[in-house]
Order: structure tokens, then C-alpha cells, then sequence
């Protein structure tokens, strides 16, 4: 029999919950911790491609364009032709950088509020601990 629980569904049911805590945190805000992580991103990243935006975020291309998809939709971000017809950048729109804006306190409240729940060491721990879980096998 199984000793212990799968790895792979422990983190990503506490992932899930996670998530559940950010998402209500950032509901007045009215976006969620993804869209909010998104479009802080594109922010720091000053007007990137959609290509960029996959490996700064780690998405794979369909997931990242759907996101992109549903903020452009819900008037977040702008996508403008760049150099060239193939290219496109992603820019945030003026609801965007408030949606952006409004997140952050939200975003820094819950996050300090987890922080907190396990002291520095832990918090340096649990990053340790996910890299090396997630690290290319030797």
C-alpha cells in the first residue's frame, strides 16, 4: 500500500487553496491573483510580446493566450501591432494600471498576512524546498 500521499496532488490542492485566499483577497479589485500577477508583470516588463510574456511567466503559449485573452476582454490590456504584423505588444490600459493599482494593498495584505503565519525561516524554507522539489532530476 501507499505510504504517503502524492506529492503532486498535496501541492496542488494547497495551490488551490492558495489561490481560493489570494482571489477573495483581490476581489474588490476585481481581478484574481492570476490576472493580477499578469498584469504586474507586463507592467515591469514595459510593453512585451506575447512570446516574452510565456517565458517570464512560465505559462505555455495556450494558457498565457487565454488569459491575455480574457484581460484584453475585460478592457485590462491593450494589444498593439509591433514592429512587424506578427508581432504584438501587451500594454496595460488605463483600467488596467487602476485594476493594477487597486490589487496591490489587497495582493500585499494577504500575502504579509501568510508570511507572517510562517515566520521567515519557514518562508525561505518552503521556496528551498518547492525549487528543489521542481529542479531539473540530477
Amino acid at each position: 500500500s501507499m505510504t504517503s500521499k502524492c506529492l503532486c496532488i498535496e501541492t496542488r490542492s494547497a495551490a488551490n487553496r492558495l489561490t481560493r485566499l489570494y482571489d477573495d483577497a483581490l476581489a474588490p479589485a476585481g481581478i484574481t491573483v492570476t490576472q493580477f500577477s499578469l498584469l504586474n508583470t507586463i507592467r515591469e516588463a514595459d510593453s512585451p510580446t506575447q512570446t516574452a510574456l510565456a517565458q517570464m511567466t512560465n505559462l505555455d503559449r495556450s494558457t498565457l493566450a487565454r488569459n491575455v485573452k480574457a484581460l484584453a476582454a475585460k478592457n485590462l490590456l491593450n494589444i498593439v501591432a509591433g514592429r512587424d504584423a506578427r508581432t504584438r505588444k501587451i500594454t496595460l490600459s488605463q483600467h488596467g494600471m487602476q485594476a493594477l493599482k487597486a490589487g496591490v494593498p489587497l495582493w500585499l495584505d494577504v500575502q504579509s498576512r501568510l508570511e507572517n503565519k510562517l515566520g521567515s525561516e519557514r518562508r525561505a524554507l518552503l521556496a528551498e524546498l518547492l525549487n528543489d522539489l521542481t529542479a531539473a532530476e540530477a
